[in-house]
């Protein structure tokens, strides 16, 4: 399993957005967002650039460097958790421990003739670890705590399609997913038995343990990202459909070695046209 991000905070400005919470949300003062966006207000914004004449393609232009797009936010602010690599192994005996600590809500979709594309991805975690140090000082390679991204998505039922909007698949259900939080793995493959029976399965994404930021046809450099503490995020955002939530895990392997976080943040910035 390829190592994920040590980098324990980042801040970015965004926009102001529309934003849809996941229900692991905790009360947290925060600014407020006075004027969300929409996939109406995103239509109408570009149809009336393009009544003013312009081309479209400058309109999207605009549209995009506006950054003027809806958001998807899942966030866990709360009481710290801990993931110990044995204690917190689903195997007796064993020192390999996941824990899913945060889901984001469904990403919606757009109407059946528009087409859809996730724009950034944006990870905020607060935390740290515990461990053994000192072979590979000033980098994070040989640190055994880590965080790890996925892709849920909901399995079709008899008789629909895979590009089914949200909602049309079977387990499409916004609750039962939430089922996994917290409990004892020793990797995110092992939750498969569980998926099925919420009717979801994991996308296989190569390359996707979270760093700071993912934005679309991103090329990062494989040592540089190791040594900065982050995943490549190779193919992560192109994966990513209608109905998909996106899952962050805590891991923590080999004995002595455990992962404490206080408050994780993704947020997903997408695009219909």
């Amino acid at each position: 399993m390829a190592s994920g991000s040590r980098s324990r905070r980042t801040r970015r400005s965004r926009p102001l957005q529309r934003v849809e919470r996941s229900e692991d949300d905790r009360e947290e003062p925060e600014s407020v967002e006075q004027h969300p966006i929409s996939i109406p207000d995103l239509r109408a914004v570009r149809l009336l650039l393009m009544q003013l004449g312009l081309p479209a393609e400058l309109v999207y232009s605009i549209i995009d460097e506006a950054e003027y797009y809806p958001v998807v936010r899942g966030r866990y602010v709360g009481p710290q958790i801990s993931l110990d690599a044995t204690s917190g192994c689903q195997t007796r005996g064993g020192s390999c421990a996941a824990q899913l600590c945060m889901l984001t809500p469904p990403i919606p979709g757009g109407a059946p003739d528009e087409s859809f594309k996730v724009k950034r991805v944006t990870w905020t975690i607060r935390g740290h670890d515990q461990g053994w140090g000192g072979e590979r000082p000033g980098t994070f390679r040989s640190a055994y705590s880590w965080y790890e991204a996925c892709i849920f998505r909901p399995v079709p039922s008899e008789g629909s399609s895979t590009n089914s909007r949200p909602g049309t698949a079977h387990g499409g259900g916004y609750g039962t997913l939430s089922g996994l939080l917290r409990r004892k793995y020793c990797a995110p493959k092992d939750t498969q038995d569980d998926l099925q029976e919420a009717g979801y399965s994991l996308v296989p994404v190569p390359g996707h343990t979270p760093g700071v930021l993912y934005l679309a046809r991103e090329h990062v450099d494989p040592a540089k990202a190791e040594d900065a503490g982050r995943g490549i995020g190779a193919g992560f955002i192109e994966s990513l459909q209608p109905g998909d939530r996106i899952g962050l895990w805590m891991r923590a392997q080999y004995p002595g070695w455990a992962n404490f976080v206080k408050k994780a943040e993704v947020e997903v910035l997408y695009d219909v046209y």
